[in-house]
């Protein structure tokens, strides 16, 4: 059972965008623990994005392909996609994880601010969804996940931009469900909570207390755990698209 398990997405090729720290590092590291043929997504942190890479091949696993793309700008999303398919010829699993975050008020609000939020964390996904979907349909199999965020469910003050685009992340997730189904293609999302990354490491200790205290199971969530949900989505979640799929603490119940 153990080496069924290690290898339930043995040589399948999967793209993780933003995956060069963080919630995308740990997804990375785990599907190559799967089997599967791991492609590196960084904007700019190439040294952080080569660790990985690095990490990816200690474990016996293929190596690691890395690709510098802006996934936020149409063309190089595109470009992305496109040096997958001349190398493997295929792309059977895609997540969507990059993203960023600006705490601002509203009525503070820039315009750059409000639309660099929203090219990360929500163009950049119908970008690269764009790219991939034509490969998956000829293979009538594929499984796109997108990495969006509790956020998505709630609404928090100086959170405009990124409350907004977890919240387009969720529409444009169902959307593309419903007119990928007949074609043998999932999708579905995830939605961590506070997880204990870069995004939380600046906050002053009452922040992080009363960010603790909104979740039931006082404790934020390790990247290892958003890891373990998107495992269980891509290799048990069988008959499921369209849904988001939550690792918050029970955070949306509070």
């Amino acid at each position: 059972m153990l080496l069924e398990k290690q290898n339930s997405l043995k040589d399948k090729v999967a793209i993780v965008t933003g995956s060069s720290r963080g919630i995308g590092k740990a997804i990375a590291i785990r599907l190559a623990k799967l089997g599967a043929i791991v492609v590196l997504n960084y904007c700019k942190e190439e040294e952080k994005a080569k660790e990985v890479a690095l990490e990816i091949e200690s474990l016996g696993a293929y190596s690691a392909l890395l690709i510098q793309a802006d996934v936020s700008k149409s063309n190089q999303a595109q470009e992305l996609v496109n040096k997958v398919i001349s190398k493997y010829n295929r792309i059977d699993v895609l997540i969507n994880n990059a993203g960023i975050q600006r705490s601002i008020l509203a009525h503070k609000m820039r315009d750059n601010d409000w639309h660099e939020v929203m090219d990360v964390n929500l163009s950049s996904v119908f970008y690269v969804c764009r790219a991939v979907l034509p490969f998956m349909i000829a293979e009538k199999s594929g499984h796109i996940l997108n990495i969006g965020s509790a956020s998505g469910f709630t609404a928090h003050k100086g959170a405009a931009s990124y409350v907004a685009s977890k919240y387009g992340l969720i529409g444009l997730t169902k959307v593309l469900a419903l007119e990928v189904a007949e074609k043998g293609i999932q999708v579905n999302g995830i939605a961590p909570g506070l997880t204990d990354t870069d995004m939380v490491k600046g906050l002053s200790e009452s922040a992080r207390a009363g960010l603790l205290n909104t979740i039931p199971m006082k404790r934020m969530a390790k990247t290892e755990e958003v890891a373990s949900m998107v495992e269980f989505v891509l290799t048990q979640a069988t008959y499921s698209t369209g849904n988001f799929f939550h690792v918050s603490g029970g955070f949306i119940m509070a």
